[in-house]
């Protein structure tokens, strides 16, 4: 079974910001803890193509997708990376009306990929799950689109309190990816996300990071830091466990016999900001489980 990791599990918030290792040596190592691709993240498309082409071929690696707001250019460079999706990794909304707006931005958004042959995917944190007239919000985002897919983060999903094989068969042919995230404990959505149309800048904190300074970036991600060391922070991932460990939740065997329903193979991503023990070996031990039990 191939096993996917994306780029953000080495150095989370750090690797959004350009900081830590070069985009080469997360490939090399993905290789050595035995994963088969590689999902990117903005930052990594400063890079020429070309080299990241070179890098990905010379460590055995496909270029699966990139978390990234789709834009025609990250389309094209998608495309050009023999990638298959551009995922929308968050954005504002609060209600039904405005997961209406984005389904019909995704649409629109899906339609522009098409030629380039690239599916367009939303992924979901916790918050998607936020009930509104009787549905939560990302299910209002799936009944108003048809042309937009999803990236099932499994682990979220489970912590949000929706059981991810239910939604995988509810939206058949809709999922184009799963993130593998373990854990261990119901949390629920939270409160009501934050509106579209709320004042203040929407776009990511992210969104201009070349133009940044090394200083600037560093601040940045010393105000995360600081915010996931907090009693909160560590609440949110601490139910981040091992993966296949007694307290977990999830049921990786069915999310995979979910998945195989699909007309299409679905691809697994692994993500992680909770970690137990040495980084490296959780990853790998992360990717060893998946190939190991899941069939």
């Amino acid at each position: 079974m191939n096993v996917n990791i994306g780029t953000y599990s080495f150095g989370g918030i750090a690797s959004y910001l350009g900081l830590g290792p070069s985009l080469k040596e997360k490939f090399e190592t993905a290789k050595a803890l035995g994963f088969t691709g590689v999902e990117l993240l903005p930052v990594d498309l400063d890079n020429d193509v070309e080299d990241i082409k070179k890098w990905a071929q010379e460590c055995g690696l496909e270029i699966v997708s990139v978390h990234a707001k789709p834009t025609e250019e990250i389309v094209k460079k998608m495309a050009a990376l023999g990638g298959k999706a551009v995922i929308w990794a968050s954005t504002d909304f609060c209600n039904k009306e405005e997961a209406i707006e984005v389904a019909h931005e995704l649409d629109a958004m899906a339609e522009m990929a098409e030629p380039y042959g690239i599916k367009i995917g939303y992924h979901n944190h916790s918050k998607e799950f936020y009930m509104d007239q009787g549905l939560p919000l990302l299910e209002h985002v799936a009944n108003n689109s048809s042309k937009c897919y999803f990236q099932l983060d499994c682990g979220w999903t489970m912590n949000a309190g929706t059981y991810p094989p239910s939604f995988i068969r509810r939206y058949k042919n809709r999922i184009v990816a799963i993130h593998v995230k373990e854990n261990a404990k119901v949390q629920g959505p939270g409160p009501q996300p934050r509106s579209a149309h709320a004042e203040g800048t929407h776009e990511s904190p992210f969104a201009h990071v070349k133009e940044m300074s090394l200083e600037e970036r560093q601040a940045m991600l010393d105000q995360y830091n600081a915010r996931n060391q907090s009693p909160e922070g560590k609440k949110k991932f601490e139910v981040q466990c091992k993966i296949g460990a007694p307290e977990s939740n999830m049921d990786w065997q069915e999310i995979k016999n979910a998945l195989d329903e699909q007309d299409f193979e679905a691809f697994w991503v692994v993500e992680r900001e909770g970690f137990y023990g040495d980084h490296d070996q959780c990853l790998r031990e992360d990717c060893a489980w998946i190939k190991e039990n899941i069939h």
